[in-house]
Protein backbone atom coordinates (compact mmCIF):
# COMPACT_ATOMS: atom_id res chain seq x y z
CA UNK A 1 0.00 0.00 0.00
CA UNK A 2 1.26 2.93 -0.82
CA UNK A 3 1.76 5.90 2.03
CA UNK A 4 -1.77 7.57 2.75
CA UNK A 5 -2.24 11.20 2.91
CA UNK A 6 -3.73 11.73 5.95
CA UNK A 7 -5.00 15.05 7.93
CA UNK A 8 -7.35 16.75 10.05
CA UNK A 9 -9.72 19.60 8.96
CA UNK A 10 -9.28 23.02 9.51
CA UNK A 11 -12.79 23.85 10.37
CA UNK A 12 -11.81 22.51 14.20
CA UNK A 13 -10.24 26.43 14.41
CA UNK A 14 -12.35 29.35 14.20
CA UNK A 15 -10.79 31.42 10.88
CA UNK A 16 -12.70 34.70 11.07
CA UNK A 17 -9.89 36.92 9.72
CA UNK A 18 -6.21 35.86 8.39
CA UNK A 19 -4.39 36.45 11.62
CA UNK A 20 -6.58 33.48 13.26
CA UNK A 21 -5.54 31.46 10.49
CA UNK A 22 -1.97 32.03 10.56
CA UNK A 23 -2.39 31.79 14.27
CA UNK A 24 -3.89 28.40 13.99
CA UNK A 25 -1.54 27.29 11.55
CA UNK A 26 1.55 28.01 13.78
CA UNK A 27 -0.13 27.01 17.25
CA UNK A 28 -2.14 23.75 16.26
CA UNK A 29 -0.94 22.55 12.21
CA UNK A 30 2.81 22.95 12.17
CA UNK A 31 2.89 21.11 15.63
CA UNK A 32 0.61 18.28 13.98
CA UNK A 33 2.87 18.23 10.94
CA UNK A 34 6.12 17.70 12.75
CA UNK A 35 4.51 14.96 15.21
CA UNK A 36 3.30 13.18 11.95
CA UNK A 37 6.54 13.58 10.06
CA UNK A 38 8.90 12.37 12.89
CA UNK A 39 6.15 9.11 12.60
CA UNK A 40 7.02 8.93 8.85
CA UNK A 41 4.20 10.32 7.28
CA UNK A 42 3.61 13.02 5.06
CA UNK A 43 1.28 16.28 6.36
CA UNK A 44 -0.72 18.38 4.25
CA UNK A 45 -3.00 21.01 5.29
CA UNK A 46 -7.28 20.54 5.62
CA UNK A 47 -8.58 24.43 5.01
CA UNK A 48 -11.57 25.38 5.52
CA UNK A 49 -12.10 29.59 5.12
CA UNK A 50 -14.74 31.32 5.94
CA UNK A 51 -16.39 33.69 2.96
CA UNK A 52 -15.39 36.84 4.14
CA UNK A 53 -11.50 35.31 4.26
CA UNK A 54 -11.86 34.29 1.20
CA UNK A 55 -12.48 36.98 -0.40
CA UNK A 56 -10.33 39.11 0.89
CA UNK A 57 -7.62 36.74 -0.34
CA UNK A 58 -9.09 36.51 -4.17
CA UNK A 59 -8.45 40.60 -4.80
CA UNK A 60 -5.89 41.19 -1.54
CA UNK A 61 -2.79 39.92 -3.53
CA UNK A 62 -0.27 41.12 0.00
CA UNK A 63 -3.05 38.68 2.19
CA UNK A 64 -2.75 35.97 -0.10
CA UNK A 65 1.37 35.87 -0.13
CA UNK A 66 1.06 36.61 3.27
CA UNK A 67 -1.25 33.17 3.47
CA UNK A 68 1.44 31.46 0.98
CA UNK A 69 4.77 32.09 2.84
CA UNK A 70 3.75 30.49 6.21
CA UNK A 71 2.05 27.85 4.53
CA UNK A 72 6.31 27.61 2.81
CA UNK A 73 7.56 28.73 6.32
CA UNK A 74 5.38 25.76 8.02
CA UNK A 75 5.79 23.14 5.27
CA UNK A 76 2.19 22.56 5.30
CA UNK A 77 1.01 21.73 1.61
CA UNK A 78 -2.76 22.65 1.05
CA UNK A 79 -4.29 19.21 0.63
CA UNK A 80 -8.17 19.91 0.83
CA UNK A 81 -10.76 22.63 1.53
CA UNK A 82 -13.91 21.73 3.48
CA UNK A 83 -16.16 23.99 1.67
CA UNK A 84 -19.61 23.10 3.58
CA UNK A 85 -19.27 25.88 6.19
CA UNK A 86 -19.58 29.20 4.32
CA UNK A 87 -19.38 31.08 7.51
CA UNK A 88 -20.28 30.88 11.19
CA UNK A 89 -19.08 27.89 12.17
CA UNK A 90 -18.20 28.53 15.68
CA UNK A 91 -20.97 31.26 16.41
CA UNK A 92 -22.70 30.29 19.75
CA UNK A 93 -25.33 28.26 17.33
CA UNK A 94 -24.83 26.97 14.12
CA UNK A 95 -27.28 24.16 13.37
CA UNK A 96 -29.37 24.26 10.61
CA UNK A 97 -27.39 27.56 9.20
CA UNK A 98 -24.60 25.73 8.24
CA UNK A 99 -26.58 24.24 5.14
CA UNK A 100 -27.28 28.43 4.42
CA UNK A 101 -26.93 29.20 1.81
CA UNK A 102 -27.58 26.07 -0.60
CA UNK A 103 -26.75 25.26 -3.80
CA UNK A 104 -30.20 27.13 -5.67
CA UNK A 105 -27.96 30.16 -4.70
CA UNK A 106 -25.36 32.74 -6.90
CA UNK A 107 -23.46 33.19 -3.25
CA UNK A 108 -22.97 29.21 -2.69
CA UNK A 109 -21.29 29.15 -6.46
CA UNK A 110 -19.33 32.31 -5.35
CA UNK A 111 -17.97 30.82 -2.40
CA UNK A 112 -16.93 27.75 -4.06
CA UNK A 113 -15.45 29.21 -7.01
CA UNK A 114 -13.38 32.00 -4.89
CA UNK A 115 -12.19 29.13 -3.07
CA UNK A 116 -11.09 27.10 -5.34
CA UNK A 117 -9.29 29.88 -7.32
CA UNK A 118 -7.31 31.26 -4.21
CA UNK A 119 -6.36 27.49 -3.18
CA UNK A 120 -5.41 27.00 -6.79
CA UNK A 121 -3.42 29.73 -6.42
CA UNK A 122 -1.48 27.75 -3.59
CA UNK A 123 -0.75 24.36 -4.79
CA UNK A 124 1.70 23.37 -7.76
CA UNK A 125 0.43 22.39 -11.44
CA UNK A 126 -0.70 18.73 -11.40
CA UNK A 127 -2.20 18.80 -7.98
CA UNK A 128 -5.61 17.43 -6.99
CA UNK A 129 -7.32 19.42 -4.46
CA UNK A 130 -10.75 17.73 -3.24
CA UNK A 131 -13.23 20.60 -2.08
CA UNK A 132 -16.08 18.80 -0.24
CA UNK A 133 -19.72 20.87 0.13
CA UNK A 134 -23.16 20.38 1.31
CA UNK A 135 -25.36 17.41 -0.19
CA UNK A 136 -27.47 20.17 -2.13
CA UNK A 137 -29.17 21.80 0.55
CA UNK A 138 -31.62 20.87 3.39
CA UNK A 139 -35.59 21.50 3.63
CA UNK A 140 -37.70 21.70 6.80
CA UNK A 141 -41.14 20.17 6.55
CA UNK A 142 -42.77 23.72 5.41
CA UNK A 143 -40.51 24.90 3.56
CA UNK A 144 -41.21 24.68 -0.57
CA UNK A 145 -39.42 21.36 -2.52
CA UNK A 146 -35.86 22.18 -3.63
CA UNK A 147 -35.70 23.53 -7.34
CA UNK A 148 -33.36 19.99 -8.37
CA UNK A 149 -32.58 21.80 -12.08
CA UNK A 150 -31.24 24.84 -10.16
CA UNK A 151 -29.16 23.49 -8.04
CA UNK A 152 -27.66 21.16 -10.74
CA UNK A 153 -27.34 23.90 -13.08
CA UNK A 154 -25.12 25.78 -10.13
CA UNK A 155 -23.49 22.73 -9.78
CA UNK A 156 -22.42 22.43 -13.89
CA UNK A 157 -21.45 26.09 -13.55
CA UNK A 158 -18.92 25.12 -10.66
CA UNK A 159 -17.55 22.29 -12.85
CA UNK A 160 -17.43 24.76 -15.51
CA UNK A 161 -15.14 27.36 -13.41
CA UNK A 162 -13.25 24.59 -11.87
CA UNK A 163 -12.31 23.04 -15.44
CA UNK A 164 -11.49 27.32 -16.00
CA UNK A 165 -8.85 26.93 -13.39
CA UNK A 166 -7.23 23.48 -14.59
CA UNK A 167 -6.86 24.90 -17.70
CA UNK A 168 -5.20 27.67 -16.44
CA UNK A 169 -3.30 26.43 -13.43
CA UNK A 170 -3.13 22.50 -14.19
CA UNK A 171 -4.84 21.93 -10.70
CA UNK A 172 -7.49 19.97 -10.98
CA UNK A 173 -10.19 20.75 -8.22
CA UNK A 174 -13.05 18.14 -7.41
CA UNK A 175 -16.17 19.31 -5.54
CA UNK A 176 -17.27 16.05 -3.58
CA UNK A 177 -20.94 16.22 -2.43
CA UNK A 178 -20.66 15.12 1.28
CA UNK A 179 -24.19 13.50 2.09
CA UNK A 180 -25.60 13.77 5.66
CA UNK A 181 -28.67 12.97 7.51
CA UNK A 182 -32.03 14.69 7.25
CA UNK A 183 -30.46 17.01 3.62
CA UNK A 184 -31.59 16.45 0.48
CA UNK A 185 -29.08 13.98 -0.44
CA UNK A 186 -28.70 11.61 2.85
CA UNK A 187 -26.70 8.50 1.28
CA UNK A 188 -23.67 8.06 -1.05
CA UNK A 189 -26.68 6.34 -3.48
CA UNK A 190 -28.29 9.10 -3.47
CA UNK A 191 -25.76 11.35 -3.78
CA UNK A 192 -24.40 8.90 -6.89
CA UNK A 193 -28.43 8.88 -8.40
CA UNK A 194 -28.82 12.81 -8.21
CA UNK A 195 -24.97 13.27 -10.28
CA UNK A 196 -25.95 10.74 -12.96
CA UNK A 197 -29.96 12.27 -13.21
CA UNK A 198 -29.38 15.95 -13.22
CA UNK A 199 -26.07 15.99 -14.70
CA UNK A 200 -23.94 13.04 -16.17
CA UNK A 201 -26.58 10.67 -17.89
CA UNK A 202 -26.80 11.81 -21.79
CA UNK A 203 -29.25 14.71 -22.47
CA UNK A 204 -29.33 15.75 -18.56
CA UNK A 205 -27.03 18.49 -19.07
CA UNK A 206 -26.84 19.24 -22.74
CA UNK A 207 -24.43 22.39 -22.25
CA UNK A 208 -21.40 20.58 -20.83
CA UNK A 209 -19.93 17.60 -22.09
CA UNK A 210 -20.18 14.72 -18.94
CA UNK A 211 -16.39 14.13 -19.01
CA UNK A 212 -15.81 17.54 -17.86
CA UNK A 213 -18.50 16.75 -15.41
CA UNK A 214 -17.06 13.50 -13.97
CA UNK A 215 -13.80 15.23 -14.16
CA UNK A 216 -15.04 17.48 -11.54
CA UNK A 217 -17.34 16.40 -9.53
CA UNK A 218 -17.68 13.29 -6.95
CA UNK A 219 -18.95 12.95 -3.57
CA UNK A 220 -16.82 12.85 -0.39
CA UNK A 221 -17.63 9.65 2.24
CA UNK A 222 -18.50 10.71 5.61
CA UNK A 223 -17.97 7.57 8.11
CA UNK A 224 -19.92 9.35 10.70
CA UNK A 225 -22.75 10.00 8.31
CA UNK A 226 -23.09 7.02 6.80
CA UNK A 227 -23.21 5.35 10.63
CA UNK A 228 -25.80 7.42 11.80
CA UNK A 229 -28.04 6.75 8.31
CA UNK A 230 -27.17 2.75 8.49
CA UNK A 231 -25.46 3.08 5.15
CA UNK A 232 -22.31 0.63 4.69
CA UNK A 233 -19.44 2.81 3.55
CA UNK A 234 -17.68 -0.32 2.07
CA UNK A 235 -20.29 -1.05 -0.52
CA UNK A 236 -20.87 2.92 -0.87
CA UNK A 237 -17.60 3.02 -1.98
CA UNK A 238 -17.67 -0.11 -4.10
CA UNK A 239 -20.88 1.48 -6.08
CA UNK A 240 -19.15 4.64 -6.51
CA UNK A 241 -16.61 3.32 -8.17
CA UNK A 242 -18.23 0.84 -10.47
CA UNK A 243 -20.48 4.01 -11.36
CA UNK A 244 -16.86 6.17 -11.96
CA UNK A 245 -17.83 8.74 -9.47
CA UNK A 246 -15.35 10.12 -8.36
CA UNK A 247 -14.55 9.90 -4.25
CA UNK A 248 -11.34 12.33 -3.48
CA UNK A 249 -11.76 12.26 -0.08
CA UNK A 250 -13.02 9.98 2.62
CA UNK A 251 -13.74 12.34 5.81
CA UNK A 252 -12.67 9.26 9.03
CA UNK A 253 -15.53 10.78 11.83
CA UNK A 254 -17.11 8.22 14.57
CA UNK A 255 -20.69 9.07 15.78
CA UNK A 256 -22.07 8.85 19.30
CA UNK A 257 -23.93 5.40 20.21
CA UNK A 258 -26.60 4.39 22.68
CA UNK A 259 -26.45 0.92 23.20
CA UNK A 260 -29.64 0.35 25.71
CA UNK A 261 -32.16 2.91 27.73
CA UNK A 262 -29.65 3.76 29.89
CA UNK A 263 -27.11 5.13 27.19
CA UNK A 264 -29.88 7.19 25.57
CA UNK A 265 -30.38 8.78 28.96
CA UNK A 266 -26.30 9.26 29.00
CA UNK A 267 -26.59 10.26 24.96
CA UNK A 268 -28.96 12.89 25.98
CA UNK A 269 -26.60 14.42 28.75
CA UNK A 270 -24.43 15.80 25.39
CA UNK A 271 -27.19 17.89 24.27
CA UNK A 272 -25.96 21.14 23.52
CA UNK A 273 -26.54 24.47 21.65
CA UNK A 274 -24.48 25.26 18.29
CA UNK A 275 -24.56 21.99 16.35
CA UNK A 276 -27.02 19.86 14.69
CA UNK A 277 -27.40 16.42 16.41
CA UNK A 278 -29.11 14.26 13.81
CA UNK A 279 -30.61 10.82 15.45
CA UNK A 280 -31.60 7.63 13.89
CA UNK A 281 -32.41 4.38 15.89
CA UNK A 282 -32.25 1.00 14.78
CA UNK A 283 -36.07 0.80 13.85
CA UNK A 284 -35.96 3.98 11.41
CA UNK A 285 -37.28 5.86 14.69
CA UNK A 286 -35.75 9.73 13.82
CA UNK A 287 -34.93 13.21 15.37
CA UNK A 288 -33.23 16.21 13.83
CA UNK A 289 -31.64 17.09 17.62
CA UNK A 290 -30.91 15.74 20.66
CA UNK A 291 -33.79 17.88 22.22
CA UNK A 292 -36.28 16.14 20.09
CA UNK A 293 -35.27 12.57 21.45
CA UNK A 294 -35.56 13.88 24.49
CA UNK A 295 -39.09 15.05 24.01
CA UNK A 296 -39.88 11.35 22.62
CA UNK A 297 -37.93 9.34 24.92
CA UNK A 298 -40.12 6.64 25.71
CA UNK A 299 -40.42 5.78 21.93
CA UNK A 300 -36.84 5.81 21.28
CA UNK A 301 -36.06 4.07 24.96
CA UNK A 302 -37.17 0.95 22.88
CA UNK A 303 -36.41 1.98 18.89
CA UNK A 304 -33.02 -0.61 19.37
CA UNK A 305 -29.37 0.80 18.80
CA UNK A 306 -29.30 5.13 18.65
CA UNK A 307 -27.08 6.71 16.69
CA UNK A 308 -26.20 10.49 16.62
CA UNK A 309 -24.63 12.59 14.16
CA UNK A 310 -22.00 13.63 17.08
CA UNK A 311 -18.45 13.54 16.27
CA UNK A 312 -16.48 12.32 19.02
CA UNK A 313 -12.56 12.21 19.06
CA UNK A 314 -11.62 9.07 17.25
CA UNK A 315 -9.47 6.94 19.70
CA UNK A 316 -12.61 7.26 22.09
CA UNK A 317 -14.75 4.47 22.92
CA UNK A 318 -16.57 2.48 25.88
CA UNK A 319 -18.20 -0.78 26.47
CA UNK A 320 -21.53 -0.21 28.45
CA UNK A 321 -24.75 1.50 27.18
CA UNK A 322 -22.86 4.45 25.55
CA UNK A 323 -19.69 4.39 23.30
CA UNK A 324 -19.24 5.16 19.79
CA UNK A 325 -18.61 3.77 16.45
CA UNK A 326 -15.30 3.64 17.02
CA UNK A 327 -15.06 -0.55 16.20
CA UNK A 328 -17.12 0.42 12.58
CA UNK A 329 -14.65 3.44 11.27
CA UNK A 330 -11.36 0.71 12.80
CA UNK A 331 -13.36 -2.24 10.34
CA UNK A 332 -13.54 0.16 7.88
CA UNK A 333 -10.08 2.02 7.37
CA UNK A 334 -8.63 -1.69 7.63
CA UNK A 335 -10.45 -3.19 4.83
CA UNK A 336 -9.69 -0.11 2.44
CA UNK A 337 -5.78 -0.69 3.55
CA UNK A 338 -5.86 -3.97 2.50
CA UNK A 339 -7.97 -3.51 -0.53
CA UNK A 340 -6.47 -3.05 -4.03
CA UNK A 341 -7.43 0.42 -4.40
CA UNK A 342 -5.46 3.51 -3.86
CA UNK A 343 -7.21 4.94 -1.02
CA UNK A 344 -8.37 8.85 -1.21
CA UNK A 345 -7.26 11.62 1.00
CA UNK A 346 -8.72 10.94 4.82
CA UNK A 347 -9.23 13.26 6.91
CA UNK A 348 -10.07 13.30 10.18
CA UNK A 349 -13.40 15.42 11.18
CA UNK A 350 -13.58 15.87 15.12
CA UNK A 351 -14.67 19.80 15.19
CA UNK A 352 -16.20 19.12 18.24
CA UNK A 353 -13.75 19.39 20.87
CA UNK A 354 -15.30 23.35 22.30
CA UNK A 355 -18.69 21.96 22.51
CA UNK A 356 -17.05 18.35 24.80
CA UNK A 357 -14.88 20.39 27.05
CA UNK A 358 -12.95 18.18 28.93
CA UNK A 359 -14.25 15.33 27.10
CA UNK A 360 -11.32 12.82 26.54
CA UNK A 361 -8.73 14.77 28.11
CA UNK A 362 -7.45 18.08 28.74
CA UNK A 363 -3.91 17.97 26.47
CA UNK A 364 -3.39 20.84 24.37
CA UNK A 365 -5.78 20.53 20.95
CA UNK A 366 -2.51 19.89 18.77
CA UNK A 367 -1.85 16.87 20.94
CA UNK A 368 -5.34 15.68 21.13
CA UNK A 369 -5.19 16.21 17.38
CA UNK A 370 -2.63 14.03 16.63
CA UNK A 371 -3.80 11.53 19.04
CA UNK A 372 -6.38 11.01 16.36
CA UNK A 373 -3.90 11.06 13.23
CA UNK A 374 -1.86 8.51 15.17
CA UNK A 375 -5.32 6.36 15.91
CA UNK A 376 -6.03 6.52 12.07
CA UNK A 377 -2.72 5.18 10.91
CA UNK A 378 -2.40 2.46 13.36
CA UNK A 379 -5.61 1.39 11.78
CA UNK A 380 -4.26 1.14 8.37
CA UNK A 381 -1.02 -0.29 9.34
CA UNK A 382 -2.47 -3.69 11.12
Amino acid sequence: MTTPRLTYCGNVHPAPDLPSVLAALHGHAAPVAAASRAAGRPFGLGAWWPLPLVRQLAVDRAARDRLAAVLRELDLPLWTLNVFPVGGFHDRVVKTAVYRPDWATEERLLYTRLCAEVAASLVPAGTLLPLSTLPLGYRRPDEPPPDLRRMARNLARCASAFAAIETETGVRCVLALEPEPDCLLETCGEAAGFLEQWLFDEGAWTTMGQHVLRRHLGVCVDLCHLAVVGEEPLRALDDLRAREIAVPKIQVASCLEARTADGLDALLAFAEPRYLHQTVAENGLRALDLDAVAAHRAQFAVAGRVRSHYHVPLFWDQPGPLGSTRSEVERVLRALAAGPHALPLLEVETYTWDVLGDFAGTAPLAVRLQQELDWVASCLQS
